[in-house]
């Protein structure tokens, strides 16, 4: 996995802006959950750009950056346990099944699983009180989400990666 300094200065260039958008979720208190679902569309950027090992390198990097840079602790389990990771299991799941039905069917469980070990996880800090139309809501919101970082990455592969390329060659 070595790497060119062009790619080095590359992935330094969208790590700086990962954790730009991790650091913005802790101080822009309204917006965490969508400065979480850019910041994950980085890891996104990544796994298109230098594959699924690398991404996952940097998804690490982005958690232990964010773990140190970051104001609010409890807030960035939510990127470490979904949005960061998710970008993962989606390259690994659509390399994988090939069966429309059976890999939304994965994504769903594994988002299922992700939002338990969350609640979890921050009901240790803080007590946290669930109604069934918020789970309701949030299968929703992942779907939406789901086929929203589909469309990004798909646009980027077309539209942006070509002129990236095209520039450094």
């Amino acid at each position: 996995m070595l790497l060119k300094s062009k790619d080095v200065a590359y992935l330094g260039v969208l790590l700086g802006l990962n954790q730009l958008l991790i650091i913005l979720s802790s101080v822009i208190e309204t917006n965490t959950i969508i400065l979480f679902a850019a910041a994950a569309l980085i890891v996104g950027v990544v796994i298109v750009e230098f594959g699924g090992k690398s991404g996952f390198v940097f998804y690490i990097a982005s958690c232990i950056l964010g773990f140190f840079l970051t104001f609010n602790k409890i807030e960035l389990i939510t990127y470490i346990m979904f949005f960061g990771l998710y970008s993962i299991i989606k390259y690994i799941l659509e390399i994988k099944i090939n069966n429309k039905g059976i890999l939304y069917a994965a994504k769903i469980l594994y988002f299922n699983g992700a939002l338990i070990a969350m609640y979890f996880t921050v009901r240790l800090f803080i007590p946290l009180g669930l109604v069934w139309w918020m789970i309701l809501a949030a299968q929703l919101l992942f779907i939406i989400y789901d086929y929203a970082f589909t469309i990004f990455i798909t646009s980027y592969i077309n539209n942006i990666k070509p002129k990236l390329r095209k520039n450094n060659k």
